[in-house]
This record gives structure tokens, sequence and C-alpha cells, in this order.
């Protein structure tokens, strides 16, 4: 054994172990990227939401928040967003319809917090991304 330093059969060995380490990494994290890339959609969903009930109650008018999925965006006092391409979305007027993939969703929110209705949105197909607004009285959005 060389006291010096590493011999090339050493390096070539370590390369190697290290070169199989990133290909089974590699994959993984590509994965890992895109659930994060559902979960902010899902979150950002919900801040819509939010944002609509609190423009409501803040300015004591009638705000309303539209889901387009035919245009992949939402919309908040004019204001348009667009849903990340990779990003799947539906909805449903109430939890026993069917799942929409095109068509618009909106909801109005009143001054006083409550909700024209409900809304259920799904990102990716995964129940567990679901955000809702599922009480008319408190018009709260929750995942």
């Amino acid at each position: 054994m060389n006291n010096r330093g590493m011999t090339l059969m050493e390096l070539v060995v370590t390369i190697g172990v290290l070169a199989i380490m990133a290909a089974i990494a590699l994959p993984a994290s590509s994965g890992w990227r895109e659930n994060v890339r559902y979960k902010e959609a899902a979150r950002e969903v919900v801040s819509v939401l939010r944002r609509g009930r609190s423009v409501a109650v803040q300015q004591n008018q009638n705000t309303t928040v539209t889901i387009d999925l035919s245009n992949g965006k939402y919309t908040l006092a004019g204001e348009e967003t667009v849903f990340p391409e990779s990003v799947k979305v539906e909805a449903k007027a109430t939890s026993g319809d069917a799942w929409q993939q095109s068509g618009s969703f909106s909801i109005t929110f009143r001054p006083q917090g409550t909700a024209s209705g409900t809304i259920f949105v799904r990102i990716n197909e995964d129940n567990n991304l679901q955000v809702q607004v599922d009480s008319t009285a408190t018009g709260l959005a929750h995942m």
C-alpha cells in the first residue's frame, strides 16, 4: 500500500461507486420535483380561494374566483394566473359530482365571509391534493 496517495485502481473504484449512486438518485429526485410542483399548485389554489374570501370581507363587496379548466388558469379580481403546463387540474361543484377536466367553475365570496356554493379542486388526480370550500356558511378553503 502506498502511503503517499491513492492508487489508480482505488480512484477508478471510487468513481464507479459514485456513478452508480448518482444513477440511482437522479430518477428519484425528478419524481420528487414533480410532487413538489403538484403540492405547490394545490397550495396556490388554497391561497387564491382564501385571498378571494379575504378581499370580499376587507372591501365589503362580493368577490368571485373562477377556475377555468379549459384554459388552465384561474382568475381573482380580474387577475389571471396560469397553472404550470405539467399540472393537471380537475374540479367539481359538489362532493357527489364527477370530476371535470374542462369547463369553468366559479365561487363568489360575500362580505360576511360566506360563499355562494361549494367547490372541489383536485391536482393531478391525487385525492391527497384536493382543495375544497365545502361550507357555504364559513367559505373557508382547505386542503
